[in-house]
């Protein structure tokens, strides 16, 4: 055995393989760009799985390995003669060729047709996931995602499923193997992706996992004339399910006329007072954002009574000007199902939050009721990590939302009513946010009382902080509480944001700070609904417009430790958190912060009177000895 093959790892764990070698090729290699070195890797795959189906296949491969025989001269042949549907005349390899044989012999080492598809994906994902996802729009779907998804509409036998945005083809393989989970006779997979290395990859995966039933196209699906003109044996249209995490991103617009004027969503839509709902115009639009697109595609895609899963930016679900697209959803079908995604799902690739839409295309849908579903947690952190320091993995709600989603009894899924049809952040309409509530509310022998109902009976009162702009600090001793000073109940100062007397002057009675006054965050990207109170030591300050000021009058059934400790409890906080909708990146309470619902005590509870004594006194004890430690700090030296 030469040096080379000694140095080639054999192991069966596929993803440290795959990344060795990938950093391999990437300081060893020519290449210069990480979408070369994937996309040669999955032709090197495909080579790999034809080497024992002729002789033939293997003295090529052999002449490459040993005579100094170019890549393009002898293995390219293979892929053009074994995946004609795949290679073209100008496709080549493009790593030097000592590369590429350091990379077919860590390939051909692994038990390639005893691996899972999937294990395989996993692999190259994680690959492509930091060098790749994007630029295009490209973020790709966590497993545990994918999974729960295909569990939800469980594709039966012998039908056809199709991704218009396939990527990795993630959703078809995951679905060929839930096919053979269930010894269900296999149906079709078609996908379609614009970028030719991914629609390499892809193939190769399904050459893994359907090679018999499974068919990547390398096209722009937006374009339905492509679409149509495809051999019936291998057409998206028609699709039993829909399965599809498309491109999404207002930095990657569709502009060209011609595709857009194949669809009503590219068109301007008009809201009409009169009949209550959104009508097309006659006038195309300038651009529009790839993920509407791609909705009215599924859409066309899927034949009558078709079912469509698909991954979508939160801001489809609560923008007030994309009411249009579901009054176009539901001219065509129903919306059966939402997921509510956390943030950390496409985490480190991308902060965007997402949710996730079940349709059915028919023409006698139920009504505005569906079940709807509040994942937490996604099975990684925002850096991706899947494990926490202490070894044990991050949870992950998928997988147990999928096992309910047929369950007799559920802990995920809950029949709910929607009461704005332009307003579908699943977690607004989360059940068991309130029976959450409703179990704080009999501990503690309470009422649940929104903000809204306080201030219409005069319990509290709440305004808005201002902004003073970045010029006014630094010019003098009053602080200015921004929204990441607020933790652990406190005001944390940043001295170098403090204000003038007359800037304080200028906003003191609008904000009517007094001792008692609580803060709590409303916009922003991760405190909303983290709240502080002030004490006689530090309510002299000016809060920022991204808080409220909530006083406590007089007239309360409570006073602010109380209100602070009941805004503190998890079901509350869970409750805010289903009030807050997020724009992208930023999320935003707005004038859903008078809905809020909190457990107010009826009577004196003993647990409630014990446990917010003890929370009293800690805060007011810190609230002394800070004030103590602040009277010993010096000046800070600028460097």
């Amino acid at each position: 055995m030469n040096q080379l093959e000694m140095s080639v790892c054999s192991s069966v764990d596929y993803f440290d393989a795959f990344r060795k070698l990938y950093y391999y090729l990437y300081s060893n290699s020519n290449a210069s760009r990480a979408e070369r070195i994937i996309g040669d890797l999955s032709k090197l795959l495909l080579v790999a799985l034809c080497r024992d189906r002729s002789p033939a296949y293997q003295q090529q491969i052999e002449w490459f390995l040993t005579d100094n025989v170019s890549a393009n001269t002898s293995l390219l042949p293979i892929l053009k003669s074994q995946y004609a549907n795949v290679f073209g005349s100008d496709d080549k390899f493009h790593l030097d060729d000592n590369s590429l044989r350091y990379g077919f012999l860590s390939i051909a080492n692994l038990d390639l047709h005893g691996a899972k598809s999937h294990l395989l994906g996993d692999a190259f994902q994680a690959l492509i996931g930091p060098n790749l996802r994007g630029d295009k729009g490209q973020f790709f779907t966590p497993r545990s995602i994918v999974r729960c998804m295909i569990s939800v509409l469980s594709p039966k036998a012998g039908t056809k499923v199709v991704d218009p945005a396939c990527g990795t083809a993630g959703f078809l393989t995951e679905t060929a193997s839930f096919w053979e989970a269930k010894r269900r006779e296999p149906g079709r997979l078609v996908g379609i992706d614009k970028d030719t290395d991914l629609f390499v990859f892809a193939s190769a995966l399904c050459e893994l996992a359907a090679p018999e039933t499974s068919r990547i196209l390398n096209a722009n699906s937006l374009d339905l004339r492509m679409l149509s003109a495809i051999d019936a044996a291998h057409s998206p249209l028609g699709a039993d399910y829909v399965l599809t995490n498309p491109p999404f991103g207002a930095k990657i617009p569709i502009k060209e006329p011609e595709i857009l004027a194949q669809y009503d969503l590219g068109f301007n839509w008009e809201y009409s007072k009169h009949k209550h709902s959104w009508l097309k115009t006659g006038q195309l639009r300038s651009s529009q954002d790839p993920q509407t697109l791609f909705i009215e595609l599924c859409v066309k895609l899927l034949k009558p009574e078709g079912t469509l899963g698909i991954v979508l930016p939160e801001g489809v679900f609560g923008n007030t000007g994309s009411g249009y697209i579901w009054d176009y959803l539901r001219s065509h079908g129903e919306v059966f199902g939402l997921i509510d995604c956390p943030r950390t799902s496409f985490q480190p690739g991308t902060d965007t939050k997402t949710n996730i839409l079940f349709f059915k295309k028919t023409e006698r849908p139920r009504n505005d009721n569906m079940k709807i579903a509040v994942a937490l947690a996604c099975g990684h952190d925002r850096r991706g990590r899947t494990s926490k320091n202490d070894g044990t993995p991050f949870p992950d709600d998928f997988a147990s939302i999928a096992n309910d989603w047929a369950a007799d009894a559920h802990n995920y899924w809950f029949e709910s009513h929607v009461s704005n049809k332009y307003y579908l952040v699943p977690r607004y309409y989360d059940r068991k946010t309130d029976l959450l509530l409703e179990r704080d509310a009999a501990r503690f022998n309470a009422k649940i009382v929104s903000f809204e109902e306080m201030i219409n009976r005069g319990w509290i009162s709440i305004r808005k902080g201002h902004e003073v702009g970045s010029e006014a600090y630094g010019t003098g001793d009053i602080p200015f509480v921004r929204t990441s000073d607020i933790s652990n109940f406190e005001v944390s100062i940043d001295p170098t944001k403090s204000v003038s007397e007359e800037t304080f002057n200028s906003v003191k009675h609008d904000q009517g700070l007094k001792p008692g006054a609580i803060l709590m965050v409303v916009d922003g990207r991760y405190r909303i609904g983290r709240c502080a109170i002030l004490h006689e030591f530090n309510y002299k300050c000016i809060a920022q417009s991204h808080l409220r000021i909530i006083t406590v009058e007089k007239t309360a059934p409570f006073n602010p430790f109380e209100l602070l400790y009941l805004l503190s409890l998890a079901s509350v906080q869970r409750d805010i958190r289903s009030l807050v909708f997020i724009q992208s990146t930023l999320g935003s309470l707005g004038s859903r912060v008078r809905e809020i619902k909190i457990p107010v005590p009826d009577a004196q509870n003993a647990e409630f009177s014990t446990l917010v004594e003890s929370f009293t006194e800690a805060l007011t004890a810190r609230a002394k000895l800070l004030n103590v430690l602040t009277s010993f700090d010096e000046a800070t030296v600028e460097l």
